[in-house]
């Protein structure tokens, strides 16, 4: 089955927001016109041998391609020299990547939605502090409600240890030029955690609606975080919002429920093998099989960084010593609403393509999950 559009169709202004950013950088995309060639395979009906080896076949692909990433060696010359190929063209590939697949817009739309439905009507200013930027995608539909409410926005990005050499200029003159747009001043700013930390304490009470945004492990991000990192800067939207009116909205793409829900580490080994081969299943599934190297320097660049054996370990020593989780850290739940969860439906195709939406253990999460398998989390907590 052929179409003559992307297979999600985006639902905010993130188009214009790339638009700039690819102007500006004079970036195409040169091996994927999303409007011209996208195709969508639909599942084939398997009634004879013959679609039932097909089948197993894919499988088995899958399952090898998840094997080559779980035990990749550090110092790998061929894999380092596909890396950098694939990274000269960083900016078309994650357009491309994040306007196709469903995974990223899924968890932002779903905590925008949250976090503009929860905006108490008195409020005039509205703070966001984002764990992690990424490439600032998960913003101009906010931006743009904001400056119809006639609020002002700022948005804090943390910078983590790790992030020394990351373009926050770029991005930050990114999301500004595009605020402007809509005649909203936009103040983006960066702090290390122990800045913010210093700056919250001298936050004026209820001068501010705080919102407090970590999305971790998600495919388009392409790299993992620390789990001790996240659960500090969790506590310091706890200890704010015990003062503050404001909402902590989360999205986890790494399947990341706490390393006591496994008996030992084999149980949660097979867990995220599980989690990555629906993964890898889901991107074949909705990517045109005639561009097989567009594929691989996306899985290259958001899939890879997750599947590593030794990383998966680290997680499980992480997690056993931390016991963290919104839940362990006594935060209450947001329901979501039934108008988010519908719109998520809509947004993935429910009942047109194997993705489903279903609520998680709590009704202030909301699933995104393929063929039964959860791919990525968000819930609401304040």
């Amino acid at each position: 089955m052929l179409q003559s559009e992307p297979m999600f169709q985006s639902s905010w202004p993130v188009n214009s927001y790339f638009d700039s950013s690819l102007a500006q950088d004079d970036q195409y995309i040169d091996f994927l016109t999303i409007e011209e060639d996208h195709e969508v395979y639909s599942p084939i009906p398997m009634n004879d041998f013959d679609d039932v080896c097909r089948w197993l076949c894919d499988a088995v692909q899958e399952m090898e391609r998840v094997a080559l990433h779980l035990f990749q060696h550090d110092e790998n010359q061929e894999q380092d020299y596909i890396v950098h190929e694939s990274l000269r063209n960083f900016r078309t590939t994650f357009r491309t990547f994040y306007e196709i697949f469903p995974f990223g817009r899924f968890a932002h739309f779903t905590a925008n939605s949250a976090i503009l439905e929860s905006i108490p009507a008195h409020v005039a200013s509205i703070h966001i502090v984002d764990f992690d930027l990424c490439e600032g995608s998960q913003w101009p539909f906010v931006i743009e409600a904001i400056a119809r409410l006639e609020k002002t926005l700022i948005i804090t990005s943390i910078k983590l240890d790790q992030d020394q050499d990351s373009q926050f200029e770029q991005k930050r003159w990114h999301l500004r030029n595009f605020a402007r747009s809509f005649g909203l001043n936009l103040n983006v700013q960066e702090m290390g955690m122990s800045q913010m930390v210093k700056k919250m304490s001298e936050i004026k009470l209820g001068s501010e609606f705080m919102v407090f945004n970590c999305m971790v492990g998600l495919p388009h991000m392409g790299r993992t975080r620390n789990t001790t990192q996240v659960i500090e800067f969790l506590n310091l939207a706890k200890r704010v919002l015990a003062e503050n009116e404001g909402i902590i909205t989360f999205g986890d793409g790494e399947e990341g429920e706490t390393t006591e829900n496994y008996v030992d580490f084999s149980a949660f080994f097979n867990k995220k093998l599980t989690h990555y081969k629906a993964l890898y299943e889901s991107i074949e599934w909705g990517f045109p099989r005639y561009l097989n190297e567009g594929r691989m320097a996306m899985e290259i660049l958001f899939v890879w960084p997750f599947v590593n054996s030794k990383s998966w370990f680290q997680k499980w020593e992480e997690g056993r010593e931390s016991m963290g989780s919104q839940k362990f850290l006594g935060l209450k739940g947001v329901p979501l609403s039934k108008e988010n969860w519908n719109e998520q439906r809509e947004l993935v195709m429910e009942g047109e393509t194997p993705y489903e939406i279903g609520i998680g253990e709590t009704v202030n999460e909301i699933v995104l999950n393929w063929k039964g398998t959860p791919l990525v989390r968000v819930s609401a907590w304040m």
